[in-house]
């Protein structure tokens, strides 16, 4: 080797290092940005002050709150009648065969959490007792979740149950310390262990799968205080370096818009966004900008959907060649509960423009249940116009 390639090849590796020494740099720093020290309480879906402003609006009248909180309370599971149905082991198939305990499991789940909405509204101590009644009989009984469908159950419902204890353990006094604990307990060692890898270990299941375990582990995370959980969950869902089905960029194409389950269904697409919308807004209850993240991947994710679904043309491929080449019509045109918190963050907060996911709003306002993710979207995530609270 001469001694000008001796040179060459010392002045290659110095600048090798440094690049690779900036990429680590630059990988840290992206990690700080979006990464918390501390937990925010009441932080999953809701603030104390969002909450404050729901009970403004109802208890004044206000459209469209005070609609979207009459089709809540008409749902079977707002009434004190309610009574939780707790078992041991639940268990699910594939494709929701061989059913035990589901969907009492979500059923419940979802009354605790509209009890918890009704405590804040109405100030009526019996609805913050209802769904700690009902988180009580769950925590007190549940020990296992098995089936094929193990992981998407504890996905699915683990979110609602953290939403509905979180709003009463930062609003209501008279949830005693030990069954707070209990119910952690549930949540770190029944449910978290089924979502604690968010499904990368099968490129066989869909986005909405491990979409909805991020969304999961970060509600878990928020409810116990976990720092290093919640950092470990928005980490994996910026990722490209996992499995890329349940990762922002993985999801939502950069130059299309589609999902990846665009080719599948429509409604399975709305899952996928679903969860990365309420990925997105937990966040941003910690002070992380998620929606922001990819510029605006999440926007552009929602808009190319409402299009497509709204009767419009669009761009698409066979994204991981997964699917047919042609996107899928299955479920076009039905359309799920997940949109108005997301045009309310980029239209009022941001001043971004969603003129497709605009019409789907004022088609389906008021938003109503949902089994997968959480329901009364118009009356919990439209936020309209601020109103004064001190009026």
């Amino acid at each position: 080797m001469t001694h000008n390639k001796s040179l060459f090849l010392v002045f290659t590796l110095l600048m090798m290092s440094f690049y690779t020494y900036g990429q680590l740099m630059n990988t840290r720093v992206e990690a700080e940005k979006y990464s918390v020290e501390a937990i925010r309480h009441p932080g999953i879906m809701h603030s104390g002050e969002e909450l404050n402003t729901i009970k403004a609006h109802v208890n004044n009248s206000d459209e469209p709150w005070s609609s979207a909180y009459k089709a809540m309370v008409a749902w079977k599971g707002s009434s004190l009648d309610w009574t939780p149905q707790p078992f041991a082991h639940v268990h699910r198939d594939s494709y929701g065969a061989n059913r035990v305990g589901d969907p009492q499991i979500g059923n419940d789940a979802e009354a605790a959490y509209s009890h918890a909405i009704q405590w804040v509204v109405t100030g009526n101590k019996a609805h913050a007792e209802k769904t700690i009644e009902i988180l009580n009989a769950w925590s007190g009984t549940i020990k296992t979740i098995t089936g094929k469908d193990d992981n998407l159950v504890a996905g699915m419902i683990a979110h609602k149950y953290c939403n509905a204890a979180e709003i009463i353990r930062y609003t209501y006094d008279n949830w005693a310390e030990d069954e707070v604990d209990q119910f952690k307990d549930m949540m770190l060692n029944v449910f978290y262990p089924l979502i604690s890898n968010y499904y990368t270990n099968s490129m066989n299941s869909n986005g909405n799968w491990g979409l909805s375990m991020v969304n999961s582990v970060l509600a878990i995370a928020v409810f116990c205080d976990d720092v290093e959980l919640f950092n470990d969950a928005i980490a994996h869902v910026m990722g490209t370096n996992v499995q890329p089905y349940s990762t922002f960029s993985g999801y939502i194409d950069a130059t299309t818009g589609q999902c990846q389950e665009s080719g599948r269904d429509q409604g399975h697409s709305q899952m996928g966004l679903g969860y990365l919308a309420a990925i997105s807004e937990i966040a941003w209850k910690q002070d992380i900008d998620l929606y922001a993240y990819l510029d605006n991947r999440l926007l552009h994710g929602f808009e190319y959907f409402a299009k497509y679904n709204l009767g419009n043309d669009v761009a698409y491929y066979n994204m991981y060649g997964k699917f047919k080449d042609v996107i899928s019509e299955k479920s076009r045109g039905k359309y799920q509960p997940i949109f108005e918190r997301v045009y309310d963050h980029y239209v009022r907060v941001k001043k971004l423009s969603m003129p497709y996911t605009e019409q789907i709003v004022e088609q389906i306002r008021p938003e109503g249940f949902t089994s997968s993710m959480i329901s009364w979207g118009t009356l919990t995530g439209y936020q309209g116009v601020p109103i004064d609270l001190n009026d």
